[in-house]
């Protein structure tokens, strides 16, 4: 059968899926002698999202240096899009793409600086469910965290991280494939009845690569490939799952990737920055129900957007439920007579223009070509060029005139004129784990504005990107002096580059350079005076050199500019106890455990205010907070101790003491609080023995001290 005829085939089966809808079926032309699909409850759905897969890095897409047999059976028992193409080579914004089935200049995530999906653009778990469906998510990365509004119609979705770790740094954790598909399965297991849609999300492909035993022996050379086998390997633990289940066979399986990974191609290092094939195409396989359409394989370019209505279809949804759907459902990528689509796929990276004020790039694709709007276009032919090494710009300048017409065409068609275009302020938090993630979540300059005048082309600035993001590998590892050398080199050449001056101030901080630090954060809120992570930079120098007046005048800036930088707020609530001024100390405290009631030191913090406040039982709420959320620190359980003698609980007192000193046997408070409160029971040889422990470690305590014993 040819392929033409096999996505026929297709065709029908998914018209007959929706037979009870007419103006479904309207254009469909079945061969009556494929077998009628019974009208039985719709099928449940998984979706299977890997992280920075790109296709050519398969064994069914033809690579020969893998081993994917997971993916590879599925692929023989479905349907394989050769030419499948992500619109954004970044996390979110591909991942919102595929649950709305919206275009990103639709639903407003365009990259790391979203604010996240506006509750305006429904989401295909919210249609699903509002049609009988139950549904769940597993994800395994903070870049998909529920805070970004993709959880909506999700009945769970599970997004944990370590809670220890997680409240000891509030920094990026991910969770292992295996971890994450072990929750899925057991979800699976005790799952309701009824259909269900299912969405897990693997993360290990991601840089940096660590694939575990076996696969990191068996692909020591090439490690990015063991991370894939590694996942491929959790596939075969969740379709092992489906069949011993007994619904394989009845389940819709979608396997696809969010993006790809740009391993050195045109000079970038992973993805996000580019739009070119390394980071855009991705795999995609489709089983439907039964084994009709077993081995087909789609040769014409289709997008990510276009899931999310072949799913809806595939589930019997009504289209009055997915008006607000862009993408065109897979079935029809071709007519009832077989033609070949000519739906242009569209894709962009705001990346370059909205965290450096360069020129952002857009990408529009036909079966032949593919165009890439920059300041200095590229065109080229996809099947004689894919690697995308000769670029026909200028002499077929008549294609590429064509394909930018097209490009504002969709831009125009797309657009949602709802979406705010006002800069978003992420919070600390969310930046530091991005900064985890290997991205940068800032924001440019207001001033870079919507004219693309001056802008500069990615092309050129993919060396300094390159070297901005090495200067923060090199900081992490303590190698400081090279990072200077690097970040000094790069002043000379971007002076107006805003994020250079602010990371050689991070990095001379982290060095031990405070004054020379606080003169790179003032060179980058006067480049960019909006941008609060600097003025926090600034505050935090200026604490470390003593000066509480700058400081508190950059952390009142950096707080105006963006009210949940709550590091800021901590850094101030610093500032004002060294001036005395504990009750606005306590204040801010107080603000960032409301805001942030998970996040342990922050509720430790707040405790310990509120305990040399003399509130003593406010104090032990808070405390007791930070332990049960599992902070551990030798000053919590101290101050806690008071809290407890200052209240009348002495046994608990005491076993706070004893817990703070079993944590740090080098605390002379703790010390000296036991000794003072056995003296005042009484128990006298028991004050003088801590006494003595006090004395051998503080001598200034114990001659403070030495008239009580």
């Amino acid at each position: 059968m040819t392929r033409h005829r096999g996505w026929r085939n297709l065709l029908c089966l998914l018209g007959a899926y929706a037979c009870f809808y007419e103006d479904s079926i309207s254009s469909l032309k079945c061969n009556t002698d494929l077998p009628q699909i019974p009208q039985g409850r719709p099928p449940s759905v998984v979706l299977v999202t890997l992280d920075t897969v790109r296709a050519d890095h398969m064994a069914c897409y033809g690579y020969r240096q893998i081993e994917t047999p997971s993916i590879d059976q599925l692929a023989r028992e479905g349907i394989r899009f050769e030419q499948a193409y992500a619109q954004v080579p970044l996390t979110l914004p591909s991942h919102v793409v595929i649950l709305t089935g919206t275009y990103p200049m639709f639903n407003g995530v365009r990259d790391l600086t979203s604010t996240g999906l506006p509750a305006t653009v429904p989401t295909l778990a919210e249609i699903l469910r509002q049609n009988g469906y139950r549904t769940a998510a597993f994800v395994s990365s903070f870049v998909l965290n529920s805070m970004w509004g993709i959880a909506r119609g999700f009945e769970l979705y599970d997004d944990q991280t370590d809670r220890d770790t997680l409240n000891k740094s509030p920094s990026l954790l991910e969770r292992r494939g295996d971890r994450t598909m072990t929750r899925a399965l057991s979800w699976l297991d005790s799952r309701p009845d009824g259909p269900f849609f299912l969405w897990v999300h693997l993360y290990d492909p991601h840089s940096p690569y660590r694939p575990a035993e076996p696969y990191l022996s068996r692909y020591a050379g090439h490690l990015y490939d063991g991370e894939i086998a590694f996942d491929d390997a959790q596939l075969g633990r969740l379709f092992a799952g489906l069949r011993r289940l007994k619904i394989y066979d009845d389940t819709v399986i979608v396997v696809t990737a969010d993006h790809g990974e740009s391993l050195g191609e045109h000079g970038e290092a992973e993805h996000g920055f580019f739009i070119y094939n390394a980071t855009l195409r991705v795999p995609l396989i489709l089983k439907t129900p039964g084994s009709t359409l077993a081995s087909r394989v789609v040769t014409d370019p289709v997008s990510l957007v276009d899931l999310a209505p072949a799913i809806a279809e595939l589930s019997r949804i009504s289209p009055d439920s997915t008006r607000s759907f862009q993408g065109h459902s897979l079935s029809r990528m071709y007519s009832g007579r077989g033609e070949l689509s000519t739906a242009t796929v569209y894709a962009e990276s705001y990346y370059p223009r909205n965290s450096f004020g360069w020129h952002e790039l857009r990408a529009a694709i036909t079966p032949q070509f593919k165009y890439i709007g920059a300041p200095r276009p590229e065109l080229y032919e996809l099947k004689k060029d894919p690697e995308e090494k000769n670029d026909l710009a200028v002499s077929q300048s008549s294609v590429a005139a064509a394909l930018r017409d097209t490009l504002e065409m969709l831009k125009a068609r797309y657009a949602n004129v709802s979406v705010s275009r006002s800069a978003a302020m992420p919070d600390s938090e969310t930046i530091e784990k991005l900064k985890s993630l290997g991205y940068l979540g800032y924001r440019a300059p207001a001033a870079s504005g919507d004219s693309p005048l001056g802008r500069a082309d990615p092309k050129d600035k993919i060396l300094v990107f390159n070297q901005v993001l090495r200067t923060r590998e090199l900081r992490s590892l303590n190698r400081f002096a090279e990072a200077d050398e690097i970040l000094t080199a790069l002043k000379r050449s971007e002076p107006a580059l805003y994020i250079v001056a602010f990371e050689r101030g991070e990095n001379l901080l982290t060095w031990g350079k405070p004054k020379a630090a606080a003169e790179e954060f003032r060179k980058a809120v006067a480049l960019n005076p909006l941008f609060d992570q600097a003025w926090l930079g600034l505050g935090r120098a200026a604490l470390v050199l003593s000066d509480n007046r700058e400081a508190g005048d950059a952390l009142r800036v950096a707080l105006r500019l963006n009210p949940h930088n709550y590091p800021a707020r901590r850094q101030l609530a610093r500032v004002y106890w060294r001036e005395g001024r504990s009750k606005e100390a306590e204040l801010e405290l107080a603000k960032v455990a409301r805001e942030r009631p998970d996040f342990a030191e922050g509720r430790a913090e707040h405790g310990i205010s509120l305990a040399k406040l003399g509130r003593y039982h406010e104090a032990l709420a808070e405390l007791s907070a930070a332990l049960t959320l599992g902070y551990r620190d030798a000053i919590v359980y101290n101050y806690a101790g008071m809290a407890y003698a200052e209240t009348g609980d002495g046994e608990q007192a005491v076993k706070a003491y004893e817990k703070a000193v079993q944590l740090d046997p080098h605390d002379a408070v703790a010390y000296l609080n036991l000794a003072l409160h056995y003296r005042k029971r009484g128990e006298l040889a028991k004050a003088r023995e801590y006494y003595k422990k006090t004395c051998d470690r503080s001598v200034e305590l114990c001659r403070q001290y030495s008239s009580h014993f």
